[in-house]
């Protein structure tokens, strides 16, 4: 069966539609998988901002800690240099 020469140029368009359209959407694709790949790495970023803000958390809560304590002994020593001086 032979196409007219109509149905030749209608499958001939169809075709180079469809390629088109398909390099489009591969050209979203690429997109899409380039911008999931920066949001990646923008969360590696924020989980390694995260735990070091949690070490120097932990940090800060040793020294209140040990200031705490600190003090504690300041006062006891306090309260004797008074209780000697009596």
């Amino acid at each position: 069966m032979r196409l007219t020469k109509k149905a030749q140029v209608t499958l001939f368009g169809l075709c180079v539609f469809g390629l088109v359209l398909s390099g489009t959407g591969y050209a979203q694709a690429k997109s899409t998988q380039a911008a999931y790949e920066e949001q990646s790495k923008q969360i590696e970023l924020y989980k390694q901002e995260l735990k070091e803000t949690q070490n120097q958390l932990n940090e800060y809560v040793q020294y209140k800690a040990m200031y705490e304590c600190i003090q504690v002994e300041r006062n006891q020593l306090q309260e004797q240099v008074d209780e000697l001086s009596k």
